[in-house]
Parts: C-alpha cells; sequence; structure tokens
C-alpha cells in the first residue's frame, strides 16, 4: 500500500523550479525594483558604453576642430604695455605672417611678472617656474624682459647667439641695439639680444626706466618667425 502524504500531489514542493527568463523577472518587480535590478546587474556594461562613446566623441571631435598651431610665442617679463597695444601689435603681426585663424596662432603672454630680485614671494617664484617649464617644453621662441631680467638668462644660456641668426640686412641695421655678452668665458663678446627701446611699441607704449631687450630662446622651434617679428617691430624690409 502506498504510503499516504499530507501534501496534495499538485503542492509547489513537487513542482520543478523553471529559470525565469530576464524578461520574466523584470515582469516580476515593481518600477522602482526595475530599475534597481537593471543597475546592479548592468551597470558596468552601461559605464563602458558611455566610456567608449566619449572616447570615439573625442577623437571624432578632435579631427575635426583641431586646435591651432602656435607658430609664435613671446614672453613678456614685467610688461608695461596695455592690452590694446598688445592685442593690436598680434592682430598685425598674425597679418604680416599670413597666418589661417583655423589653424595657427600667435601668442604674447604678458602674465610674468618677477618684482625685485631681492625680494622672495610666491606669485615671483610661480611665474619664474612658468617661464622655466614653457621653455623647458619648446613652447618659447622669444623673450622680452628688462635689461636687469634680461642679464640673469642669458648668463644661463637661455638665448641663441642673435648675430648668428640675423641675415645681412637686419644684422646692418640692428648693430647699433646689439646687447653683448659681458661674461668672462664669453670673449668673443657675441650679441644675444636686441634692446627694444626705440621701436614705436616701446617708445610709445611702455615705461623705459630699464630698457627693454628681445632674446631668441636657444630651443625655439620658431626662430624663422622670431625674425621675422624683429623686422615688424623695427619696420626692417628686405
Amino acid at each position: 500500500m502506498a504510503k499516504k502524504s499530507v501534501l496534495d500531489d499538485n503542492a509547489e514542493i513537487y513542482k520543478i523550479k523553471k529559470k525565469k527568463t530576464e524578461k520574466e523577472k523584470l515582469k516580476d518587480l515593481s518600477p522602482k525594483g526595475r530599475i534597481t535590478y537593471l543597475w546592479e546587474y548592468y551597470r558596468f556594461h552601461a559605464l563602458g558604453v558611455i566610456l567608449a562613446l566619449a572616447i570615439i566623441f573625442y577623437i571624432v571631435y578632435g579631427i575635426a576642430n583641431p586646435d591651432a598651431e602656435t607658430i609664435f610665442y613671446a614672453a613678456l617679463i614685467n610688461n608695461t604695455i596695455d592690452k590694446e597695444a598688445i592685442d593690436e601689435v598680434s592682430k598685425e603681426f598674425s597679418d604680416a605672417l599670413q597666418l589661417n585663424p583655423d589653424t595657427e596662432s600667435i601668442m604674447f603672454n604678458t602674465s610674468l611678472y618677477f618684482g625685485n630680485e631681492l625680494e622672495y614671494n610666491v606669485s615671483n617664484a610661480t611665474s619664474r617656474q612658468v617661464l622655466a617649464t614653457y621653455v623647458a617644453a619648446q613652447e618659447v621662441d622669444v623673450i622680452i624682459a628688462p635689461e636687469s631680467e634680461f642679464k640673469s638668462y642669458a648668463y644661463n644660456g637661455y638665448f641663441d647667439r642673435i648675430s648668428s641668426q640675423l641675415p645681412t640686412d637686419l644684422y646692418t641695421k640692428l648693430s647699433d641695439y646689439f646687447y653683448f655678452s659681458d661674461q668672462e668665458d664669453d670673449p668673443k663678446k657675441n650679441v644675444y639680444g636686441i634692446y627694444l627701446t626705440d621701436t614705436e611699441l616701446y617708445t610709445n607704449h611702455a615705461v623705459n626706466a630699464d630698457p627693454y631687450i628681445l632674446g631668441i630662446v636657444a630651443n625655439s622651434e620658431h626662430k624663422g618667425n622670431s625674425i621675422e617679428f624683429l623686422r615688424y617691430l623695427f619696420d626692417i624690409h628686405p
């Protein structure tokens, strides 16, 4: 005789449990539960897709909208020229170089204030570090500085010999404005800078108590444009 059971043959315990599909699981959940479930199980997939789309967008945007290349960078130390005059110089020199504004640009950094060499403060130190970083990265083409500051940079080897860079016509016409090295280890007294005091820009727009000098940075990648800037400042053309 079969042993009787207190449970009906159709009781849930005797039914074979089928694994629910994802669709069925979601159907049994409340709206809030569905959101929680989807976030718990699919968040990493979603984040991966978002990241991939962001990378694709960045690449496509970079190709479609490339950053303009800076083909001339002037660092002006302790600048005393007003912004309007600098903006005018930037526009005129851009026109002289016949730049394509979509792909090329020039930069005049007038934010570098060093103060008195004997006085230390965070702002002075930061400006010096910023300039040193830009020069090391070969971003700076010329440095324009008061003579007191220019001397220290010339002494530390920041500048190329301008005498080896100038074409004959400029060399002849700018000879009265040469800044000569006064270092003992440079017996030839090479030219490392050009005084700008008599240029229209510095005569009419700058305070020249300490005369300003332009030097071409030794590791500059745009020395040809630096020479063109000298032509522009002194209004000397071949």
